[in-house]
């Protein structure tokens, strides 16, 4: 079933529903900004990962703290792009002939996966990051005098904080808001069509 169908079951309705054309862009529109948030961050993260590969050549640290928080740096970093892209194939998928049924389906598959991710996966990353992190500044830190310390390891915690606690739950109702709108809309013409 095509567009055409789509098309077909918003003509038969007796209350006035969006255009198709408006409902289908929605949800193509909802794939690639998830798809162009994916490259982004695939290349946000590898370049942060080269980064601070780079920074451990050209500093040559001498504690085995700081190598450690480079790996779990980058252990987090590899784990979730691995698995973010992983479960995001989906998205490039250029099949434009679904079924409603299979919008429907698509979408909630995604939903479930976008799920794992927030939920198993970002709080791995951020506890592979958090603890690569403390480790990885322990060696200049320790260089540091008391407060310069605290003050580093303060603002780092801090904005990790405000990361996890802020900007974090942000995102992620942002995202689920407009996946229950697509999703919610499929689920209403995939009952009409039953019917």
């Amino acid at each position: 079933m095509s567009s055409d169908n789509f098309k077909d079951l918003w003509n038969q309705q007796s209350t006035p529903a969006p255009d198709v054309k408006d409902f289908l862009g929605k949800a193509m529109q909802l794939k690639k900004k998830l798809r162009n948030k994916i490259i982004l961050l695939n290349l946000l993260l590898i370049a942060t990962a080269v980064f601070i590969t780079g920074i451990v050549i050209y500093f040559h640290p001498q504690m085995i703290t700081t190598k450690l928080g480079v790996l779990l740096i980058i252990t987090g970093i590899v784990t979730f792009l691995v698995s973010n892209n992983r479960i995001s194939k989906d998205l490039f998928k250029k099949n434009m002939d679904y079924s409603t049924k299979e919008y429907l389906d698509q979408f909630i598959r995604l939903k479930q996966k976008q799920e794992f991710i927030q939920k198993t996966m970002l709080n791995l990353y951020f506890i592979l990051l958090t603890t690569g992190i403390i480790l990885y500044m322990y060696e200049y830190a320790s260089r540091m005098t008391t407060a310069g310390a605290l003050t580093t390891y303060g603002v780092t915690l801090a904005w990790i904080a405000l990361n996890w606690f802020y900007f974090r739950p942000q995102a992620i109702k942002k995202q689920l808001s407009k996946m229950n709108e697509i999703i919610g809309m499929l689920e209403n013409a995939n009952r009409n069509l039953e019917a």
